[in-house]
């Protein structure tokens, strides 16, 4: 399930944006924290906003 909050990345983010642009050119990276090792991929958003909250709420979308 995806998170319903949007984080917008600015400028101050550079880091973080080279490292996503980075895990979507290689399609995914091994990433160790500690004793874990995370599997890290990139995904582009296909989902409308009127069917996530058709998914995420249930039920039929207002008309």
């Amino acid at each position: 399930m995806l998170p319903k909050e949007i984080t917008v990345l600015g400028e101050d983010d550079k880091e973080i944006i080279d490292f996503l642009e980075k895990v979507r050119l290689a399609d995914g990276v091994r990433v160790q924290v500690g004793s874990d090792v995370l599997i890290v991929k990139v995904s582009h958003e296909k989902v409308t906003q009127s069917s996530r909250d058709y998914l995420t709420k249930g039920g039929r979308i207002a008309e």
